[in-house]
């Protein structure tokens, strides 16, 4: 099976990590950031115009150190051992970093994460039409309805983003949720 898989809070825990930046860069306390579950990923309108000059200022100095989550490096290890093809599908462009490819792979390698592929890309879509993804697994609810409308099968990983989201997509909570299932599957199991 091709399995197309997001990183930032999918493969890793980026919500928590970047929250210090965004506090630093933005002038708040940890606190404030937590109590409004504001990181990365969900600038208050107010802060939106600052984005990408916050991303530029971060991204490549600090996301190869970004923790995986547990048992993540575990369980790519095994689905690669029992033939799957990992292809890492992130919407990491050069609008956001210097090398966007540089930055993901010394990530990918501090966390010990076995792939096959990397593709860097915005269009996720285009991405698992091109690799024949047969699964896809990523925490963005959006990214889950578009892949899933091609006929793809999807896991949505629960995240800061989307975790009080309603949806009628197949949830997994960690990594040894998605080997089981993986593991387990039969026809229309995912």
């Amino acid at each position: 099976m091709n399995i197309g898989i997001d990183i930032d809070d999918t493969l890793t825990n980026s919500f928590d990590y970047f929250q210090p930046y965004v506090a630093e860069y933005f002038n708040v306390s940890i606190d404030y950031l937590k109590k409004n579950n504001i990181s990365y990923s969900n600038f208050p309108d107010n802060w939106k115009k600052e984005e990408l000059n916050f991303f530029r200022t971060y991204y490549d100095k600090v996301v190869p150190f970004t923790p995986f989550k547990e048992n993540a490096s575990k369980v790519l290890n095994k689905l690669k051992e029992l033939g799957h093809k990992i292809i890492i599908i992130t919407g990491r462009t050069n609008d956001f970093y210097k090398d966007p490819y540089k930055t993901t792979r010394e990530e990918l390698q501090n966390g010990n994460i076995a792939y096959d592929k990397l593709i860097c890309t915005l269009d996720k879509v285009k991405a698992c039409k091109e690799e024949k993804i047969d699964l896809f697994i990523d925490d963005m609810i959006s990214n889950c309805e578009k892949v899933k409308a091609l006929g793809i099968k999807v896991l949505l990983f629960t995240s800061n983003e989307n975790d009080t989201k309603e949806t009628s997509l197949k949830r997994v909570d960690n990594w040894n949720e998605v080997v089981r299932i993986i593991s387990n599957n039969k026809e229309g199991a995912i």
